[in-house]
């Protein structure tokens, strides 16, 4: 099998499962407890969000653990709706579900969402950001990486245009996290998940730079935020760390790796009629997204030759255009056939020649 869909799930790393299931084992007590069990798994839960908030330039109590990045971003859009006054939300039109989906549910409740658009090189049209910007702006809520095409968004200037105005601005690190390089510094919440980076499923972390009051989406039992309720799962935030760690490690390396593997790509498909790349040139290194006729075909063909990649983000509906590839190509046609190829450190360049040939293979049979 060629594993080719890294922005959508990576494997998790043996050395986090391993310490996820030591963890376990080791520490059978409540975090909350005052016991010395108890306070040994909050011991164990204190020091990896000291390294979490280390990365990030923040404190600890800064660090709440969630499910997954859908909870995080539905924790800080619905909690800073609920706690303001105002009932207004800007967000991009190449948002992650987790992000529409509950903008468009306080539409039913009065809120009003205004939706950005990019501009042909995938970016944010900033322009746009500040003439939307009202007095009930209450959030601003855009991805750091587009998750389709791989486009680093301006998060630096973004963050002036929401200082400015005095708004609070959320990003969706998700596909960020492990595979570029961001200054965050002035976002007032960040959302990122471990199992982008070869860590566990079931885990996020939503950080809360400036301890802004948000209304929980989970109401009662302690935690070790008042932000989300629940009991603290020792293991999963020492893994989240871990994976953290291990992700950031030498990551200018890695970076530099990867990208030799998605240029040696591109110039090997560049021959292909008809082929468009759609990613832009400072797109992250791990991220290639490209259309070619019958798209839907050649990918349902690769899969029966166990070659794995996408059509588009695994939260996208299959069966309507590529939002992000229509918004900076304007052609529907590349929007419905576009297809993307996300690789990661552990990829190999043989891996590589070998889709190449096979895509061509399956390409040339139905086209």
């Amino acid at each position: 099998m060629i594993y080719l869909d890294y922005a959508a799930n990576t494997p998790v790393d043996e050395r986090v499962l391993d310490r996820f299931n030591e963890v376990t084992l080791k520490y059978s007590g409540n975090p909350n407890s005052l016991h010395t069990e108890g306070l040994n798994a909050k011991k164990e839960i204190d020091e990896a969000s000291e390294y979490i908030s280390n990365v990030f330039n923040t404190d600890k109590e800064n660090i709440i653990y969630t499910s997954g990045s859908s909870e995080s971003n539905n924790l800080v859009i619905k909690g800073i709706a609920l706690m303001n006054k105002g009932k207004h939300i800007i967000i991009s039109e190449v948002e992650h579900s987790s992000v529409v989906a509950p903008c468009n549910f306080l539409t039913n409740f009065g809120y009003d969402i205004s939706v950005i658009h990019l501009d042909k090189t995938g970016h944010v049209d900033l322009e746009e950001l500040e003439k939307s910007i009202r007095p009930d702006t209450v959030l601003i809520s855009i991805t750091s990486v587009d998750s389709e095409l791989g486009t680093i968004q301006p998060i630096k200037e973004i963050v002036k245009i929401a200082k400015k105005h005095k708004v609070l601005f959320h990003t969706d690190a998700t596909q960020a996290i492990g595979k570029t390089n961001i200054d965050f510094n002035g976002v007032d919440f960040l959302t990122f998940a471990p199992h982008k980076f070869f860590g566990l499923n079931g885990m996020s972390v939503l950080i809360n730079f400036n301890k802004t009051k948000l209304i929980p989406l989970i109401h009662g039992g302690k935690s070790t935020t008042i932000f989300r309720s629940g009991t603290p799962v020792t293991a999963n935030a020492v893994a989240t760390s871990y994976a953290l760690e291990l992700a950031t490690n030498n990551l200018e390396d890695k970076l530099k790796y990867i990208q030799e593997l998605k240029d040696y790509l591109i110039s090997n498909l560049s021959d292909i009629k008809n082929i468009h790349f759609n990613s832009p040139k400072d797109s992250i290194p791990s991220t290639l997204n490209f259309s070619v006729p019958n798209a839907s075909k050649i990918v349902e063909e690769l899969y029966k030759r166990n070659i794995c990649i996408s059509t588009k983000s695994a939260c996208s509906s299959q069966d309507i255009p590529s939002k992000s590839v229509y918004a900076i190509t304007s052609n529907e046609e590349y929007a419905k056939n576009s297809i993307r190829v996300s690789f990661a450190s552990i990829t190999t360049k043989e891996e590589i020649e070998e889709f190449i040939k096979i895509f061509k293979e399956v390409y040339y049979e139905n086209n």
